[in-house]
């Protein structure tokens, strides 16, 4: 439980820096909101990334089964996604492919 406090204790000032500085005067952001853009600008705004930090998130905190009904309905939507740019889902050599 120690190093989980020290955790949270280090992404405090962090996350208070971009409630301050990445949010509308006023506007009091939760810390959900900061992480969530937290995660979204440390990736890049990757989806891919962002998607699967939270699925690793969600199996750390033993949410287990919503972990593997999201990456289910995850690789679904992949698939999806590929046929609709004409993507070969088995080319595994193909740069977007994950």
């Amino acid at each position: 439980m120690h190093k989980d406090l020290n955790v949270k204790n280090t992404m405090v000032p962090i996350l208070n820096k971009i409630k301050k500085e990445s949010f509308v005067d006023g506007y009091e952001a939760s810390d959900t909101e900061a992480f969530g853009l937290l995660l979204s600008k440390y990736f890049k705004w990757d989806g891919y990334d962002i998607f699967k930090a939270n699925l690793h998130a969600l199996e750390d905190a033993n949410f287990h089964a919503l972990h593997a009904r999201l990456e289910v309905a995850f690789n679904d939507w992949d698939i999806e996604e590929d046929e609709i740019l004409g993507l070969d889902y088995c080319d595994k050599s193909h740069p977007i492919h994950y």
